[in-house]
């Protein structure tokens, strides 16, 4: 598979993953040009890929995490502001404004790994099967990792409601 075919096919979401992990679009965009570099050195190995879309969003999780390590100096993976988040909404608008505002501040405020599962699962459209395949996980893992995630979407939401 080939860069393009790549953009082509799984470009627009995997910007929409890394805004609404990283919490900001211009660090998207950084993290997403970095990830088609690192994809273009794999080119060898596509023959033996038996899921492009995990390998792809693989790569792309390995990249985000390096981005926020070197951000922050350090492994621990919790640095977004629910404020600065609100940069994100538009990937998340729909037609009304105030909820995708609140989901970008809901988001921010989730753990990491809860907030990485809700959205591989809910904006990507993910099975638990390849969210673990993605995170390095147990489908069990993934699949409490993304009920604990909605819980406590739920829970702030209803109180902002």
């Amino acid at each position: 598979m080939t860069p393009e075919e790549i953009y082509d096919r799984y470009g627009e979401k995997m910007y929409h993953y890394l805004a609404l992990r990283l919490g900001s679009l211009e660090d998207a965009e950084d993290v997403l040009q970095e990830t088609f570099c690192r994809l273009a050195r794999y080119s060898v190995r596509w023959a033996l890929v038996r899921s492009p879309r995990a390998f792809v969003f693989k790569i792309l999780r390995n990249e985000a995490n390096r981005f926020l390590r070197r951000k922050i100096g350090a492994p621990r993976m919790d640095i977004l502001d629910p404020d600065r988040e609100l940069e994100t909404a538009p990937i998340l608008a729909g037609p009304d404004n105030r909820i995708a505002a609140l989901l970008s501040r809901g988001l921010a405020l989730l753990p990491d790994e809860q907030r990485e599962t809700v959205i591989l699962k809910v904006y990507q459209g993910f099975s638990f099967k390849e969210i673990a395949r993605v995170c390095s996980l147990s489908v069990n893992t993934a699949g409490s990792r993304y009920r604990y995630g909605i819980d406590k979407l739920r829970a702030f939401l209803e109180g902002k409601l």
